[in-house]
């Protein structure tokens, strides 16, 4: 039977096991059932969108394949306007979920280092101890114990103490780690929500820009198919006349632009006639998001900003003609270039050149406004080459 000092250290060591055991973090910490509650409601409720979004995907389809009619344009905005603001909702369910998770592994994080801070503290008091044992357990062992095997089993148990608590830390950092790399993983994700979240936000001014479609719609139309009709017709025609215009005045024009004047051959030859940085370009060249694409496709770019803002040539010419209260454009500019170059500069509040005008690259031409066919205050600017629309994005300077 052991003596006195053995049966002590027996328990010392029995005692260290069971603290060991009763700090080793478990592998993968649980989230509390609140939690897990919140986060499944979140999953329906999105589950529950998505079904609604595509609901309306395929109305629009089907309205599409549809004749083409006032009530039919009408029908289609209605579908996107509230397909856009059930998008934004399941993003904003989303990016709730993603900040839950969030929350939850900050607490798991926090529990775990508490521990890890234990388990550290803990080893430092052990091995304190060791090595305090190290040099007098040997002896008193030695002259109280019948055998030299009693020696051997206690050193051999102080050795795997030793090693437990090894593991146990080294369990704790993994298990650390672990939850670090995740909770990294989820910001990253909320990054990314938060990201689509913003794109979404350029969807509600779609939203908004979808209900001023209709709304401007209804105003050319008066709710009336027949007046619909006219206004189609009336856009057809205007259209044309740009196009065949600028056909047989580009060659006239162009002879007047002198070798200084010319705006180049490169890709890079247009400024921006309103800068893309006051509120952000709202449509591109054939744009799928455009309101009115199912009326006709987008020529050019709309480049918003307040109703007053100077709008600049974006290059030296001479201006083609200007217009007042196209049904399409509103009041409108066209300037042409050298090299089979021209631009076009509609929605305008005022005009502010004269046909036959040479105009410096950057001088004043007139205001941005919303006359015509519009959603709200942009420029629309479009540039042709010889005479056909073309995409901007290929002339304009890159900033």
């Amino acid at each position: 039977m052991h003596d006195t000092r053995a049966f002590r250290f027996e328990r010392w060591m029995l005692g260290i096991l069971i603290l060991l055991f009763a700090f080793v973090p478990q592998a993968f910490l649980q989230t509390d059932p609140e939690t897990q509650q919140q986060l499944q409601d979140k999953k329906n409720e999105v589950e529950k969108l998505n079904t609604q979004i595509s609901d309306y995907e395929k109305k629009i389809e089907e309205k599409v394949k549809e004749k083409l009619s006032l009530n039919q344009q009408l029908d289609i905005l209605q579908n996107r306007i509230a397909k856009t603001d059930l998008e934004m909702k399941e993003t904003e369910t989303n990016i709730d979920a993603v900040n839950l998770r969030l929350v939850d592994l900050e607490k798991q994080t926090v529990t775990v280092e508490n521990r890890l801070e234990r388990e550290r503290e803990m080893m430092v008091h052990v091995l304190q101890n060791i090595q305090s044992k190290d040099q007098t357990l040997p002896t008193e062992l030695y002259f109280s114990s019948k055998n030299f095997s009693e020696v051997f089993d206690v050193i051999q148990r102080l050795s795997q103490v030793n090693r437990d608590l090894k593991e146990s830390v080294d369990s704790a950092k993994s298990t650390k780690k672990q939850l670090l790399s995740i909770r990294d993983q989820e910001k990253q994700s909320k990054d990314d929500l938060e990201k689509l979240h913003n794109e979404l936000q350029k969807d509600k001014w779609q939203y908004d820009t979808q209900q001023q479609a209709k709304q401007s719609l209804l105003a050319s139309t008066k709710q009336s198919e027949a007046r619909f009709r006219d206004l189609l017709m009336a856009l057809k025609q205007e259209q044309d006349s740009v196009q065949q215009q600028i056909q047989s005045l580009q060659s006239k024009l162009e002879k007047q632009i002198g070798e200084s004047d010319r705006i180049g051959t490169g890709s890079s030859i247009l400024s921006w006639p309103v800068s893309p940085n006051i509120k952000g370009i709202t449509a591109y060249y054939h744009d799928a998001s455009y309101p009115f694409r199912y009326l006709f496709e987008h020529s050019g770019l709309d480049v918003a900003a307040p109703i007053g803002t100077a709008v600049k040539s974006a290059a030296p010419g001479y201006v083609a003609w200007t217009r007042k209260n196209g049904k399409q454009y509103g009041n409108y500019v066209m300037i042409i270039h050298s090299n089979g170059i021209a631009t076009l500069y509609a929605h305008l509040s005022r005009i502010d050149v004269l046909p036959d005008q040479f105009v410096a690259r950057g001088e004043r031409i007139g205001a941005v406004g919303m006359t015509g066919l519009t959603t709200g205050p942009h420029l629309h600017f479009e540039v042709r080459k010889n005479g056909l629309p073309t995409d901007p994005m290929n002339y304009l300077e890159q900033n």
